[in-house]
């Protein structure tokens, strides 16, 4: 029995073209179930996308951040006066940037790690190792979800002074920081799996 929507070329994933719907994902194939190799297809799609935005808005945030800290900079030492606005606004940039970095860093596998044991550990220990490494990571982007939720729920009613924005809009970079580890530590292991 054909599925309820028809794509492209007539079928969800197309053999001359190889495209695979992203709605593939929330619909049944014809067997009734979604094979494992869509899935990775539709994810793959989905973190280019995700971690292409990340990346081109930390770009975007270390470049207002470089002109703010020159603009304090010039301000105070050439015009001798500095806005007012300049240093919440860089500390905005800052947390935002190194946060969402962090996530970049997770999903690339990049983070700072200690691998002059790994030759003592022999494949069983590096990948003990990675598995501890994973569930660490696991377990403090939980924690950025929980903690800084209801850090965002307390700062709506403060604002930062010079920029009279909200602190709610720099501490809710902890809960989406957090959902992005864990989409990356996703798309990290489903990677590991295609290689072996």
């Amino acid at each position: 029995m054909a599925s309820a929507v028809e794509y492209h070329c007539g079928r969800h994933e197309c053999r001359s073209c190889g495209q695979v719907s992203l709605f593939r994902l929330f619909l049944y194939s014809r067997k009734g179930s979604i094979s494992l190799s869509s899935f990775k297809a539709i994810w793959k799609k989905v973190d280019a996308i995700v971690f292409g935005v990340v990346k081109y808005a930390c770009v975007v945030i270390l470049t207002a951040l470089v002109a703010v800290v020159f603009s304090i900079f010039f301000g105070r030492y050439v015009l001798n006066r500095s806005p007012i606005w300049g240093e919440p606004f860089s500390l905005l940039c800052l947390v935002w940037m190194s946060l969402l970095g962090s996530a970049l860093v997770v999903r690339k596998n990049e983070h700072l790690r200690v691998t002059m044991l790994d030759d003592k550990f022999g494949e069983k220990g590096v990948f003990i190792t990675e598995i501890l490494s994973t569930a660490c990571i696991v377990v403090f982007s939980l924690f950025l979800i929980w903690y800084g939720a209801g850090l965002t729920a307390k700062g709506a009613s403060n604002n930062m002074a010079g920029i009279n924005v909200p602190y709610a809009v720099m501490y809710v970079s902890m809960p989406v920081t957090g959902v992005l580890n864990l989409f990356a530590v996703t798309g990290e292991w489903l990677e590991r799996s295609e290689k072996k």
